[in-house]
């Protein structure tokens, strides 16, 4: 089956649709994140080295950490959404390309 001819599917339509849906605001949610500690960072970095609740660790390691933590909870949705979603539909268009050839 030619690229033309996958392209036409609404399988494939749907899926490009799908992709954008969760893809825009996944990845909107991880630069805002990263840059709001960069930013912290850049223009308030004291405040970054208070420590949390009288302790030793510094609301910059916290703050650090939790850019981490949000980006595998923002992995974990993806991989959901692409098991639920976007497989379904690409094995769909796999199953008509493999028809037609």
């Amino acid at each position: 089956m030619q690229i033309d001819t996958i392209r036409q599917l609404p399988e494939y339509a749907a899926l490009t649709r799908a992709r954008k849906k969760i893809m825009w605001p996944l990845s909107l949610a991880v630069i805002v994140a990263y840059f709001a500690l960069i930013l912290t960072i850049a223009f308030e970095p004291a405040a970054l080295g208070n420590p949390v609740s009288g302790g030793v660790t510094s609301i910059g390691v916290v703050m650090g950490l939790g850019v981490i933590v949000f980006c595998m909870i923002i992995t974990g949705i993806y991989v959901y959404y692409a098991n639920r979603v976007l497989e379904p539909l690409a094995q769909a268009i796999r199953k008509k390309a493999e028809g037609n050839a």
